[in-house]
């Protein structure tokens, strides 16, 4: 039902579904306070960085599924994919908030991994108090969401770069942006060492590689669409 109703009215449905998995996480039988309490400071954002785009509201759970298997700066490609800048902007930022997020909650690194002070789940999730303290005030009170700027820019980049007019052109530039995106993470690796977190992101060459394929594919793609729907139909 929820997935139905996701479908036909998105903004409506992704709201009473994530006020319905709240409420179930506070209930008693599941006793989630804190973990509760963290999925709301991810869900929150979520509408305000993709105004009027309910569609892609459930997208940026993508980032940590690709966190689990290192290939989570892929995700910075897949955003590029979205229509406007400003979309493109927003589901980066979102996708590596969700990635942060899941750091916290599976307690284990998917990029970077989480900064010092983030307990493991098991101290805080059943407390609201505790997820406070141990998951979102580490996470908030440190740089660990600084790559989501990053990331953001990244993805707005590839969007305008990679077009789909020349295959050769979009081929180079893609794999240039991956380099940038590649030095980009080993900056912020840097930068964040001194929190806790890894000073290597996983995935940073192969997850920055997949992305820009994923783009360049993309665009040639429709651009290939775009050209037979342009072309006149033969006179029979």
């Amino acid at each position: 039902m929820v997935a139905l109703a996701v479908a036909l009215l998105p903004r409506v449905g992704w709201l009473a579904g994530a006020l319905a998995l709240l409420a179930w996480l506070v209930s008693p039988e599941a006793d989630r306070e804190g973990t509760a309490l963290l999925l709301a400071v991810l869900l929150a954002p979520v509408p305000l960085l993709l105004p009027r785009a309910g569609l892609l509201w459930s997208v940026p759970v993508v980032a940590p599924l690709l966190g689990a298997v290192a290939l989570a700066p892929a995700f910075v490609g897949l955003a590029a994919l979205a229509r406007t800048t400003p979309r493109r902007a927003g589901l980066a930022a979102a996708g590596f908030l969700w990635l942060a997020g899941g750091e916290a909650l599976v307690g284990d690194p998917l990029l970077f991994g989480s900064p010092d002070g983030t307990e493991n789940p098991a101290l805080w999730q059943s407390s609201v108090t505790a997820g406070a303290a141990d998951a979102v005030w580490p996470l908030l009170a440190s740089p660990g969401l600084a790559p989501a700027l990053a990331w953001a820019a990244f993805a707005v980049a590839l969007g305008l770069l990679v077009r789909g007019r020349s295959w050769p052109l979009d081929l180079t530039a893609g794999t240039l942006w991956a380099i940038g995106l590649m030095v980009a993470h080993a900056a912020l690796g840097e930068l964040l060492a001194s929190t806790g977190a890894l000073p290597d992101a996983r995935g940073a060459v192969t997850g920055a590689l997949l992305g820009a394929a994923v783009a360049v594919a993309a665009a040639t793609w429709l651009a290939q669409r775009d050209a037979r729907l342009d072309r006149p139909a033969l006179a029979p």
